[in-house]
């Protein structure tokens, strides 16, 4: 299922939750679709704010795709977290379909949950002065809060770790976990935390099984940095196409893929354009991690 599809249901299915609007699709294409109900017609285009453009990456995606639908019965779209890699060789590949099976069984209609995927962080402890630890990976922006709670220095590897489950219980519980073993590590040793890394999975309307949405991890580099530039690049050609279409509203969705939508930079991109690059569109929206987010809307 291309990831246009994902985010025109996304889309859709938020009008409905925060506008009471019943949308349907009357003309879907590779890059949008257009919806109309009683009221009019809804032009809508999705654009990518980091293109996957791998062509190795992508014939992976696919083939995961259709090991995905030969085992989960249910439509659904997995999220990978920005800077993840595909799962290559056996047995991790089918160690992970069966970890997205389970987690898409207890899925109801429309719901979304993490993927519970095994993976450990290292801990290493350099010296037994100072309060200090040094984090690299996905926990680095939480060091602030443990950093302090050591007593010696110590380097954390949490690179296998790119997305948290959304609960800040399973978070207290790690840094608490981290902190309890640095009183039992030597200098110059090295200790294994389990954790998981949460990968999200949503249960999708439609009849197409499945939809993973992601960029290959080297695409994730300076995310920030490419979309500023990319963000500006996409209004300035999706603006004067969608302004050409012959609906009375328009909307460009915006596919993103972040670690939490909380951690989305189009935003602050956003803020510091032109308005005049995105007028006459009605909703710009980000489409992130199985979530929607308005940019602009209607008042």
């Amino acid at each position: 299922m291309p990831e246009s599809s994902v985010c025109v249901e996304l889309f859709l299915r938020w009008l409905t939750d925060t506008r009471g609007r019943q949308l349907n699709v009357q003309d879907a294409t590779d890059s949008g679709a257009v919806a109309a109900d009683g009221s009019g017609r809804l032009a809508i285009d999705v654009r990518p704010l980091i293109p996957s453009d791998n062509p190795a990456w992508l014939a992976d995606r696919d083939k995961l795709e259709d090991q995905l639908s030969a085992t989960v019965s249910a439509p659904i779209a997995l999220w990978l977290p920005a800077g993840a890699d595909l799962p290559a060789g056996e047995p991790d590949t089918s160690d992970f379909i069966d970890h997205i099976r389970k987690a898409a069984t207890n899925l109801g209609s429309h719901e979304r949950s993490h993927v519970p995927l095994p993976i450990h962080l290292l801990l290493r402890k350099s010296a037994d002065s100072g309060n200090v630890v040094s984090v690299t990976g996905g926990l680095n922006p939480h060091w602030a809060r443990f950093t302090e709670r050591v007593s010696g220095t110590y380097d954390l590897d949490s690179t296998r770790l790119h997305r948290l489950p959304e609960s800040d219980d399973h978070l207290e519980q790690l840094l608490d976990g981290i902190v309890e073993r640095t009183k039992t590590l030597e200098i110059g040793n090295v200790a294994r935390i389990e954790t998981i890394d949460a990968w999200t999975v949503q249960r999708l309307s439609g009849s197409e099984p499945v939809a993973v949405a992601g960029i290959p991890a080297a695409a994730a580099q300076d995310m920030g940095l490419a979309v500023r530039r990319n963000l500006r690049r996409i209004l300035a050609e999706a603006a004067p196409t969608l302004r050409d279409r012959p609906t009375n509203q328009r909307a460009l969705v915006l596919l993103g893929h972040y670690p939490r939508i909380e951690q989305e930079g189009a935003t602050t991109a956003m803020r510091g354009y032109d308005p005049t690059l995105y007028a006459g569109l009605d909703y710009v929206c980000l489409v992130a991690d199985g979530l929607v987010k308005p940019l602009i809307q209607p008042p």
